[in-house]
C-alpha cells in the first residue's frame, strides 16, 4: 500500500499547502499481507532492540469506537521499507531521521449508511523530538487545536507532534471532525513524555516574528520546498546542520529569515563564500552585509560564529539590518 508524502507532495517534493488526501485502498490481496508479514519478520530477527520499540509504537494506536473498527492489520515500516508505503517523498522523512512507521486504518461499522467514509492513523517515530517538531513544522497551515505539543487541524487532516513522534490522522468523508479529534486526544494520552523544542528555534527574534512560520530542518531538500532559490546545495546543508526558516513582517517589507548553525566556524564561512559565488554571483555589497539583485531586492548575509545569518525578500534596507542585527543580538544573549 502506498501513500503520498507530507501534504501529498509530488516526487519532486513540492509543498502543497492545501492537504492531499492520499489514495487510501483496503486492499484483500494475498501478496500485501504477505509483505507486511514478511517485514515484521525482518525487523525482530535483525534488531531485537527494535521488537521492543515497534511494540511499544503499535500500542499507541488507539481501540475502535463510536460505531468504527479497525478494518485491516496494523502496518509497519521501517527505514528499509518506507518506500513501499509512501508514492515518493520518503526522502523528505528520512532527512528527519525517520525511525519507524505504525499505520491503522478504520471503516465504520455500518457499511451500509457510511460506507463512503473512511480514517487512517500514522504514527511516526523519528529519533529526536527536535526533528519530530522539524517534521511536524513542515506544513504549518490550519486551525490550532489543544493536541500534543502542537496541533493542527485542516480539512479533515489533523496532525501533532509530541516527543519523538509525529502523528497524522487523515478522515474521508464529511463530518469526522470530532471522531479524528477524539482519536488523537487518546493517542496523546498515550505518550506519556513531552519532548524539546529545537534550541536553534529560541534563538531567532521574537519581535514582528510570523506566528506559526518557523520551520525547522537539516538538508537541502527541505529547504527547497521550503524556500527555493538555488537548485544546487550551495549551503552543504547535511544532518549536522540545524536550520531554521521564519517569516517576518517590518513595514511593508515581508522578510525570510534563514538561520544556519554549523558543527564549526570554518564550515559557517565555506557556506558564507558558496553564497557569494553561486547565488550571488560574486557581486559586491552595496552597503553593510547587503548584495542587490534583480527586481531591486536586498539578500542581507551575516556570519557569527558557527552560525550563517540570511534575509531573503527584503527591499528596505533599515529593515534588512534590523533583522540581522536582532538575530545577532539574539544569538549572542542565548550564548553568554
Amino acid at each position: 500500500m502506498r501513500c503520498p508524502a507530507i501534504g501529498g507532495a509530488s516526487t519532486e517534493f513540492r509543498p502543497l499547502r492545501k492537504q492531499v488526501r492520499p489514495n487510501v485502498k483496503f486492499s484483500l490481496f494475498m501478496p500485501a499481507i504477505l509483505k507486511f508479514f514478511l517485514s515484521s519478520l525482518l525487523i525482530c530477527f535483525s534488531n531485537p532492540n527494535s521488537v521492543s520499540a515497534t511494540n511499544s509504537l503499535i500500542e499507541l494506536i488507539p481501540d475502535a469506537e463510536g460505531g468504527w473498527i479497525k478494518s485491516e492489520a496494523t502496518e509497519i515500516y521501517n527505514r528499509k521499507t518506507l518506500f513501499d508505503y509512501i508514492d515518493g517523498g520518503a526522502e523528505l522523512y528520512l532527512a528527519y531521521d525517520f525511525q519507524q512507521l505504525v499505520v491503522q486504518r478504520y471503516l465504520p461499522e455500518l457499511k451500509d449508511t457510511l460506507k463512503e467514509k473512511s480514517i487512517m492513523i500514522e504514527i511516526w517515530q523519528m529519533n529526536s523530538s527536535a526533528d519530530a517538531y522539524g517534521i511536524f513544522s513542515f506544513d504549518l497551515e490550519g486551525e490550532s487545536v489543544k493536541i500534543g505539543q502542537r496541533g493542527i487541524y485542516s480539512d479533515g487532516l489533523l496532525r501533532f507532534w509530541k516527543d519523538k513522534f509525529f502523528v497524522r490522522i487523515l478522515g474521508l468523508g464529511k463530518d469526522l471532525k470530532e471522531i479524528i479529534l477524539k482519536l488523537g486526544n487518546k493517542i496523546d494520552r498515550k505518550i506519556k513524555k513531552e519532548g524539546k523544542l529545537p534550541q536553534l528555534v529560541s534563538k531567532i527574534p521574537s519581535d514582528s516574528l510570523i506566528p506559526g512560520s518557523v520551520h525547522f530542518f537539516h538538508k537541502q531538500i527541505i529547504l527547497k520546498n521550503l524556500y527555493f532559490f538555488s537548485d544546487q546545495d550551495i549551503l552543504n546543508l547535511n544532518e549536522k546542520t540545524d536550520c531554521v526558516l521564519a517569516d517576518f513582517t517590518l513595514g511593508k517589507d515581508s522578510l525570510k529569515l534563514l538561520l544556519i548553525q554549523y558543527p564549526d566556524t570554518i564550515k559557517a564561512q565555506e557556506a558564507q563564500e558558496n553564497l557569494k559565488k553561486f547565488y550571488l554571483k560574486n557581486k559586491s555589497s552595496i552597503e553593510d552585509r547587503m548584495f542587490e539583485i534583480k527586481e531591486k531586492k536586498l539578500p542581507g548575509i551575516d556570519l557569527e560564529g558557527n552560525y550563517l545569518i540570511v534575509v531573503f525578500e527584503g527591499k528596505d534596507r533599515e529593515n534588512i539590518l534590523w533583522l540581522l542585527n536582532s538575530t545577532k543580538n539574539s544569538l549572542d544573549l542565548r550564548e553568554q
